[in-house]
């Protein structure tokens, strides 16, 4: 049956507009499909990713003398895998010389665990440190000598006194040391002790090696009035040879 001329340009009028409003509709689906993936993806990228590191936190001090440090909620598996650490409270640095070394360890290690960061450690690291050596601190900052970093301050106090009490101990050690067998032994065992004695003056060391060689030896060799080390280890050597030169004429002479 064909459609009157009239109402056949209104008829497709109507099947082109609902033609364009399905497409637009279709359109506007996909368009809401998108989102939703995309929605999803972030949610399960979301829920994916673990959760963020957060710093642990350290507790004023007991009165046991010790600190408590603290890891913040990560989820349950993470609160497993970290457990609460107690950070014994450092001793005070006095300036002992022979306590410099396990200062700088202990102090290291106590940042290592305390998760400090680098730019608080100098500030940390001076409040470690006696009364005297903070002033000692802030002379050195108000004079232009302060220190960049922890590692910075841990090298001068390394130089300061581990150094000194090095060379303390190898003063000890030459004012006790003997020559109990050769001259040329007791020469090299001398010299690597003086090596360490920086601030040793020549007419000191000198003094000192003298006076530990034998009783013959040391008379000879102080006789001959030597002005520096090498050559009063020269002169000892002499003497020594002589010694023997002479002990031996001597048993010839009654042999």
């Amino acid at each position: 049956m064909e459609l009157p001329p009239v109402l056949a340009p209104l008829i497709n009028e109507q099947v082109g507009t609902a033609l364009y409003n399905l497409e637009q509709s279709i359109t506007s689906l996909q368009q809401t499909q998108e989102m939703i993936r995309q929605t999803m993806e972030g949610l399960v990228a979301r829920v994916a990713a673990p959760p963020p590191q957060l710093p642990p936190q350290v507790l004023p001090m007991s009165e046991e003398g010790t600190q408590q440090l603290v890891v913040p909620s990560q989820g349950p598996d993470l609160r497993e895998q970290l457990p609460q650490i107690a950070l014994k409270q450092l001793d005070e640095f006095t300036g002992r010389c022979d306590t410099v070394e396990r200062f700088i360890t202990d102090t290291n290690d106590y940042f290592i665990n305390a998760n400090v960061a680098p730019h608080r450690q100098l500030g940390l690291a001076k409040s470690f440190l006696c009364k005297e050596l903070r002033d000692w601190f802030d002379l050195r900052v108000k004079t232009g000598m302060g220190f960049a970093d922890w590692p910075a301050l841990r090298e001068v106090l390394r130089r300061r006194y581990k150094e000194k009490h090095e060379r303390r101990k190898a003063r000890k050690q030459v004012l006790s040391l003997r020559c109990t067998g050769t001259v040329d032994d007791y020469n090299k065992e001398f010299s690597l002790l003086a090596l360490k004695i920086t601030n040793a003056s020549e007419e000191d060391l000198v003094e000192d090696y003298i006076e530990g060689l034998p009783p013959k030896i040391m008379y000879e060799t102080d006789r001959m009035e030597p002005a520096i080390l090498d050559e009063a280890m020269e002169k000892a050597l002499d003497s020594e040879i002589w010694l023997k030169q002479a002990s031996s004429r001597s048993r010839s002479r009654w042999s």
